[in-house]
């Protein structure tokens, strides 16, 4: 066989090894176990980017929760779902004042009196709007002031004692405001309405004038004895109100009442709450059997 030949028979030999191994090479599968070409990896780019923009989560990647996003945890999440009930229970006090022009509506004389309550209450609240179930024992109980009727003449003034009080049953209806997004702080509108009974004793006794006959001033009048003592002029039987007398109530022809009604309308509330199952709530209404009142509560969220 000639140089030529054998040459020419070698480069086919070569020529068809290349082929080959190209050819091996080109069906290898990639290392994820499937073939990839350029198309179907630029597309597989451009859907990630697509569902990072939608906002879809990677596999492995978590969503964060709202607790996460506030940076609070723990007691510190005070945050409220407005969808769902929230109860709580607690302590109240509240304060009335009645101012004597209140009273001078009805009576002559008299003096402006502090009424403290205190009792527990109950909550509960949902979508903005909370009620408030409280039982109270309210103090009515005043020193010595001079009353008469209003059309009565200036010889029907009496002293009058008070030894009442009120245990009150009473509900609140208000409607919230919130004033941050972590439910710390909210503002509250409404009013409330309520039944007491009334016990204790309310004395009224005669008197005439001492020193003075000024019926802002009781150390200025004197009592009565008995009909016609030592005053004949103020101390006529009209009532026989001498001694120790004790009003009847309602049901016995007195004027001393039974029940006791709480009409508040408005009242403005502010709540803060500092941890997850504590708050405290400043009120301040006005009450139209007992005056202008304010208070607190601390209650436990339950």
């Amino acid at each position: 066989m000639t140089r030529k030949a054998l040459v020419a028979r070698f480069a086919l030999l070569t020529l068809g090894a290349c082929l080959f191994v190209a050819r091996t090479a080109s069906a290898q599968p990639s290392e994820d176990g499937f073939d990839k070409d350029v198309d179907d990896t630029m597309a597989g780019k451009a859907n990630d980017k697509e569902e990072a923009a939608a906002g879809d989560k990677m596999p492995g990647e978590k969503e964060k929760t709202k607790t996460e996003e506030s940076g609070d945890t723990g007691i510190w999440d005070t945050k409220e779902d407005p969808t769902k009930a929230y109860r709580y229970i607690g302590l109240r006090y509240r304060h009335a004042i009645v101012p004597k022009g209140i009273l001078n509506l009805f009576a002559d004389g008299g003096a402006t009196v502090g009424v403290p309550m205190g009792g527990l209450e109950f909550g509960t609240r949902r979508d903005r709007l909370e009620y408030i179930f409280s039982l109270s024992y309210a103090d009515y109980s005043s020193g010595d002031m001079i009353f008469k009727g209003k059309s009565q003449p200036d010889t029907a003034y009496e002293r009058v004692q008070s030894d009442l009080a009120v245990i009150f049953g009473k509900v609140e209806i208000l409607y919230e405001v919130p004033l941050d997004k972590k439910s710390r702080f909210s503002l509250l509108f409404g009013g409330g309405v309520g039944i007491g009974g009334v016990i204790g004793d309310l004395h009224r006794r005669q008197v005439y004038p001492g020193t003075g006959s000024d019926p802002a001033v009781p150390s200025q009048w004197n009592d009565c004895t008995a009909r016609d003592e030592p005053d004949a002029t103020y101390c006529a039987n009209d009532n026989g109100h001498f001694g120790n007398y004790a009003e009847p109530s309602w049901a016995n022809g007195g004027s001393k009442p039974f029940i006791f009604p709480w009409i508040a309308l408005p009242q403005v509330s502010f709540r803060y709450k500092p941890i997850k199952m504590l708050q405290a709530r400043a009120d301040v209404g006005f009450a139209i059997s007992s005056g202008v009142y304010f208070g607190a509560s601390i209650d436990y969220i339950l």
